[in-house]
């Protein structure tokens, strides 16, 4: 059997070390796979418990939702709102009309348990799409209208 030298050894364990450095991050070395085409309007897995815009409320109540809002009747019931809310869906957009962005934005915090910041949503409507703000990212709002989101807004 053949005997390594301490330097080869020392040799044998710098390249074992390379190696193993390279097999840890060799996701890095991989082109990262582009952002996905849309998200959720809501997170995923979040549990909501309000959704509050300018005095008007979607409220959790137990298991049930409760609409608190300045206008005495909405023409939309508190879980539909709500199920608007959780299939609606945020596109990524490049191309934000400057008319849409000019003028003065909605804004919504949504409060969910376990964070003690709410999550603020921009919506710029329009005639032709409605524009969301959120983090500082652009999307056109999909599969929901703002009237049945907002419905004390109309």
């Amino acid at each position: 059997m053949a005997r390594l030298s301490q330097r080869a050894m020392n040799n044998v364990v710098i390249i074992a070390m390379l190696i193993m450095i390279a097999l840890f991050n060799l996701e890095s070395f991989t082109s990262s796979p582009e952002a996905p085409a849309q998200r959720m309007l809501l997170p995923q897995d979040a549990y909501v418990l309000k959704i509050e815009h300018d005095g008007n409320a979607l409220e959790r109540t137990g298991q049930q939702w409760r609409q608190r809002s300045n206008n005495k009747v909405l023409g939309i019931t508190p879980d539909r709102q709500f199920s608007e809310w959780q299939r609606a869906i945020l596109v990524p957009t490049t191309e934000v009309p400057e008319d849409v962005v000019s003028q003065q934005p909605i804004i919504v915090v949504v409060w969910v348990a376990g964070n003690t910041n709410g999550l603020v949503y921009a919506f710029y409507p329009s005639a032709t799409m409605t524009v969301v703000n959120v983090d500082n990212n652009w999307y056109t709002l999909s599969n929901a209208k703002l009237e049945n989101l907002l419905p004390w807004n109309t």
